[in-house]
């Protein structure tokens, strides 16, 4: 998870794997063998950062006592906890445990196999509006208009699935890399592979570029000059073949829903928004205007049924009515 937060510095593979059995026993007993995993590496990899362990936490009775064990077995001395992963100092080696529950355990655990991999798969399938990471493989479905909605629809938690798609050997994947090369090759295999973002002075990437084996990637696609910039439809071109590949994600009528849903919302944003609220009562802005639309809308059962099932005038008065008993209870 980013060896970097004790500044430890990185260790050579004989001592990794030294450290790694030492915590793996230690998980054995405490946990049980199959409630954890350590993502693979490809087989040369020379020195580590540090260690990374996914829990299965729907596994795990108590998360927060496993972390007090974890500190009094292991006699840690150094450690932090930021969200569900909870960093460590062993053998003067940064070790990274992280929870998913069982529903994204196996994904979570595909995705964060062989460093890297991730961002590549991640880069190509943008290109199809997906999404590549723990939860597997999401639609990205994002209204036309411009309040920046967005939604993950999940299409699919099958890795193999995932790889055919893209003209991926799941085999080769399966059977892990010999090396980081050997990796490159089978990235730069699938026929939506593009060297663009890679080798082209692109903004929106630069962060990307900054890591190790980014870097090790484009230095390797220059010194073999190697250069594929496949033709590509539109992203909305690719929809029908997303659904048709993976008839189980149902994405046509999840879209479909999202568009209904649009439409309901549009005709309540025409009848209820902060811009008429502001004409109606010019003294709320900013937080206050917030404040005052949260307490509108939570002070019904279902305001947005109500908003889309009433008229304009209607709405109004609603909001007239409410603003009394606002300034009551600030008075």
């Amino acid at each position: 998870m980013g060896g970097n937060l004790f500044k430890l510095g990185r260790i050579s593979k004989a001592e990794y794997l030294k450290i790694e059995a030492k915590v793996s026993k230690y998980l054995d007993k405490k946990i049980g063998t199959n409630n954890y995993v350590i993502p693979r590496y490809y087989s040369d990899k020379e020195d580590f950062g540090d260690l990374d362990i996914l829990i299965n936490s729907s596994e795990i009775e108590d998360w927060q006592q496993l972390k007090l064990d974890i500190v009094a077995d292991l006699n840690i001395q150094q450690h932090k906890s930021v969200g569900n992963v909870f960093s460590t100092v062993y053998d003067n080696f940064q070790v990274d445990y992280f929870t998913k529950s069982d529903t994204y355990f196996n994904s979570s655990y595909s995705f964060l196999c062989f460093n890297d991999v991730g961002n590549f798969i991640g880069r190509m399938v943008r290109r199809f509006n997906l999404k590549y990471g723990e939860k597997g493989l999401l639609y990205v479905y994002r209204r036309t208009n411009q309040d920046n909605y967005s939604k993950d629809i999940p299409i699919t938690l099958d890795f193999e699935k995932i790889f055919t798609f893209l003209g991926l050997d799941y085999k080769v994947w399966e059977i892990g890399f010999a090396s980081r090369e050997v990796l490159f090759d089978w990235i730069i295999e699938s026929p939506y592979f593009s060297t663009a973002p890679y080798l082209e002075e692109n903004k929106a990437i630069q962060k990307r570029k900054q890591r190790t084996t980014v870097i090790a990637f484009i230095d390797y696609l220059k010194s073999n000059k190697i250069e594929k910039k496949p033709e590509f439809l539109e992203r909305d071109d690719y929809l029908n073949t997303i659904h048709n590949y993976f008839p189980e994600a149902n994405l046509l009528s999840e879209i479909e829903k999202e568009q209904k849903r649009k439409a309901y919302i549009e005709v309540i944003r025409n009848k209820y928004n902060g811009r008429i609220i502001m004409a109606l009562f010019p003294e709320l802005n900013g937080k206050e205007l917030g404040s005052f639309m949260t307490q509108f809308q939570t002070k019904f059962e279902n305001h947005e049924t109500l908003i889309y099932e009433s008229s304009s005038e209607e709405v109004v008065n609603l909001l007239i009515t409410f603003k009394k008993e606002y300034d009551n209870r600030r008075s």
